[in-house]
């Protein structure tokens, strides 16, 4: 029995070869426990008007028509063919047309001269379930795509409810340590304490809302010139760089100069700020961060280098660094949120990059990430 759910079994057959036509009605006719309808026709423009007309369960094609021909035919009818599913016939000396046709839509494919009611009927069985499948699977993902743009839509309005009383209270703080001179040391301790955790419960929203916004459809690209972006990251960081006393040497090959690269400046930007800023700020205190930033052409990609002389991550740590709020270094001496990693990953992998890790305890890490070379 091809499916339980069915009592009929409406097929459509596209076959001009008549031999061919009546083979394939005996074999149905061999089909137990099941009544089947099959609406034959010869050529593709006749598939189309019937297509138009009726609702089939299943539709069998022949490449080769009078008026089409190979992957032609299985485009043309896979376009009008309502995700109703599609197995292909043709013959032995046809199957690397055929293997093609299905990366084109099609189900799968039956050779002719080897069609009997097992191969027959298997094959309808699992051309109907898996697009059957194909649709419950696509209904998932606008449900999920819904709920993320729900998911942002409250991180929005989250967000906004949580920082307006956070700015009272930073504000407020801030004001009672101006205006009252005469605070006790206690007092003045207990004040600062919550001036700083509500300053890192506001870079803590900041950093979720900014993840949060992070897909596909918010993305604008345009054409970013890279060495413009690390001169506007170095000047953001320069007190930080000047403080630590960090050396940060940036290579990018001549030949690959001007280095341009499509994507969201302020995404790129976030990357790569994140990067050395993790850089110079995860390092042993008797050490003065050297930082290697290289650049170089790896097939398809931009592949980006960061290497520095820090405190390292455990082996075992090495996926978990880019896991939501995860701080696999937690001493007081390093802030910082647990988020910004994430981020980069979930900027990167949208943009059909990749990012990892190389990194051993206490001699320092190296962080790539790729970038797809667009063509210019």
């Amino acid at each position: 029995m091809v499916n339980s759910a069915l009592n009929i079994l409406n097929i459509l057959l596209v076959e001009d070869n008549f031999a061919d036509y009546i083979l394939l009605k005996k074999q149905f006719q061999k089909l137990q426990n099941i009544s089947i309808e099959i609406t034959h026709v010869t050529t593709c423009r006749e598939a189309i008007s019937s297509l138009e007309e009726t609702l089939f369960d299943v539709i069998l094609l022949d490449l080769s028509l009078p008026d089409s021909h190979n992957l032609d035919t299985v485009k043309t009818v896979y376009h009008y063919s309502q995700d109703i599913p599609i197995l292909v016939l043709t013959g032995l000396d046809d199957e690397i047309t055929a293997i093609a046709s299905v990366r084109e839509g099609a189900q799968d494919y039956l050779v002719k001269g080897e069609i009997n009611l097992d191969n027959l009927q298997r094959s309808i069985r699992y051309a109907i379930e898996r697009k059957q499948r194909l649709k419950e699977i696509n209904i998932l993902n606008k449900k999920l795509s819904l709920s993320n743009q729900e998911l942002e839509n409250y991180a929005h309005i989250v967000s906004h409810d949580l920082k307006q009383p956070l700015q009272t209270i930073l504000a407020s703080s801030h004001l009672i340590l101006h205006i009252e001179k005469n605070l006790e040391e206690k007092s003045q301790k207990l004040l600062n304490f919550i001036l700083s955790s509500s300053q890192q419960m506001n870079k803590l929203i900041d950093s979720l809302l900014s993840y949060a916004q992070v897909n596909q459809k918010s993305i604008e690209k345009e054409i970013v010139d890279v060495e413009l972006i690390f001169k506007q990251i170095f000047d953001s960081l320069d007190k930080q760089i000047q403080d630590s006393q960090a050396m940060i040497e940036l290579k990018i090959d001549e030949k690959n100069k001007p280095l341009k690269v499509l994507y969201n400046a302020i995404h790129l930007s976030q990357i790569l700020q994140n990067l050395i800023s993790n850089a110079i700020k995860y390092i042993p205190f008797d050490r003065t961060p050297q930082i290697k930033i290289n650049i170089e052409k790896k097939e398809d990609n931009w592949l980006f280098m960061i290497k520095d002389n820090g405190i390292g991550i455990k082996a075992e740590n090495h996926h978990k660094i880019f896991q939501m709020l995860e701080r696999v270094n937690t001493e007081k001496k390093y802030s910082g949120t647990g988020i910004g990693l994430a981020i980069c990953q979930k900027i990167i992998e949208t943009n059909g990059g990749k990012i990892w890790v190389e990194s051993s305890e206490n001699i320092g890490s190296t962080f790539y990430f790729t970038i797809p070379i667009f063509d210019s």
